[in-house]
């Protein structure tokens, strides 16, 4: 159990009637840098507040190192970095107060306090605001200045949650910069954004969260090749019906396959053309990218989902 940062098992967590969780399992080997997906209302909040121990589950386990969260929530949260959504800063405090006033709560002390805490502001760019307070600071600023105070004890595993809400391009570099880093020197990040390039940056391994389930999906990489492509877009001059597997939009035709290369749809729909092919006067080839990965998902969870109402109300 211990080669795994966090594993949680079994994760079950409803609110009134709502399920939000059924029955999660996840594992986060050190080093790796895990973006989980998934539309508004997902509950992906809801599991990283049971994952850092600030949300208790209504069944199943979370080992942090294999240290038990819920018997050894001490040991276990000296672990842990957490970065909600919710900025958690004192306005009234410099930059400087608020990282070294929650380095102390996690036992930092004299020289090495001060060491960390100057290595953690120079980390995110923050040093020439180090004395501003907090409240001066702008959106993209108050960001990082809640990053680092997560990043003060260190922590082996870290959770961020739309990290980069309201900063801006520079400050959203900085902080996925420090987020390779950190996964490059061990520490495990689990990172939520509604920005799916920043997961083709970094790049992470990516898990879906739709209806309570979580689906691993694999690398980005393999996630945008094998759902990402399709959309073959081909301009046909004719009234001729389209083959099958192709959607006429216009003057165009619109292949929605996804998990094939462009030529081998290109050459399917020549051959299903037949006579008509000589009509053919444009290719357009969209690049593949996460975000079409995303919604391919998405509809592909929505369509499964239906089909099994659809089959229990058949039951029923």
């Amino acid at each position: 159990m211990t080669e795994m940062r966090l594993q949680m098992r079994g994760i079950r967590r409803s609110f009134g009637e709502h399920t939000v969780l059924s029955g999660v399992d996840l594992r986060l080997p050190p080093g790796r840098i895990l973006g989980l997906l998934g539309p508004n209302g997902a509950g992906k909040s809801t599991l990283i507040a049971i994952a850092d121990g600030s949300l208790t589950p209504a069944s199943g386990s979370v080992f942090v190192d294999g240290i038990d969260l819920t018997s050894d929530r001490e040991t276990a949260a000296a672990l842990i970095g957490s970065a909600p959504q919710r900025l958690g800063i004192y306005p009234s405090l410099t930059l400087r107060e608020n990282v070294e006033g929650f380095a102390r709560l996690h036992g930092l002390r004299g020289r090495g306090l001060r060491t960390r805490c100057a290595a953690v502001i120079e980390g995110l760019g923050l040093t020439r605001s180090a004395g501003v307070r907090a409240e001066q600071l702008s959106g993209g600023q108050q960001r990082r200045l809640h990053l680092a105070m997560a990043l003060t004890h260190d922590p082996r595993l870290l959770f961020l949650d739309e990290p980069t809400v309201g900063a801006d391009v520079e400050s959203r570099q900085q902080i996925l910069e420090l987020v390779r880093r950190i996964a490059d020197e061990g520490a495990s990040v689990l990172y939520t954004t509604h920005y799916l390039n920043e997961l083709e940056q970094l790049p992470a391994r990516l898990a879906l969260l739709h209806r309570g389930v979580l689906r691993d999906l694999g690398d980005v990489s393999d996630v945008v090749r094998s759902q990402g492509g399709g959309g073959l877009r081909v301009r046909v001059q004719t009234s001729a019906p389209p083959p099958a597997g192709w959607v006429k939009d216009a003057d165009w035709l619109v292949s929605g396959s996804t998990g094939r290369s462009a030529g081998e749809l290109l050459a399917e729909l020549i051959a299903g053309l037949g006579a008509n092919a000589s009509a053919i006067a444009d290719v357009r080839f969209p690049r593949p990218t996460l975000e079409s990965a995303y919604v391919h998902l998405l509809r592909e969870e929505e369509t499964r989902a239906l089909g099994n109402t659809e089959v229990q109300d058949a039951a029923a």
